[in-house]
């Protein structure tokens, strides 16, 4: 069965951007509009998947609650790692 496609996209892209794109389209052996359309459908699921919702078992679901009940142990170690000046610096 064929999906009927009546919504569109525009977009607006610099010349650099479309070149690589319509390079990388014809590497793939697919027309532009499939490379991107495939393209944005890959990221838009990662984005989407980054944002789901996790099911739990009873079990765990009763673990991870009691974790979150419990108080926060201090890492000693780490406390005083972080308070420490720091010896170096980013570089930008």
């Amino acid at each position: 069965m064929t999906t009927v496609k009546d919504d569109r996209l525009q977009l607006r892209v610099d010349p650099a951007a479309k070149r690589r794109i319509e390079r990388a389209a014809q590497a793939a052996h697919q027309s532009v509009t499939a490379f991107v359309l495939q393209s944005a459908e890959l990221h838009a699921e990662q984005v989407l998947a980054d944002r789901m919702v996790v099911t739990l078992s009873p079990a765990a679901a009763t673990a991870f609650a009691a974790a979150l009940e419990r108080p926060a142990e201090v890492n000693t170690r780490l406390a005083t790692a972080l308070a420490r000046p720091a010896t170096f610096s980013w570089l930008d």
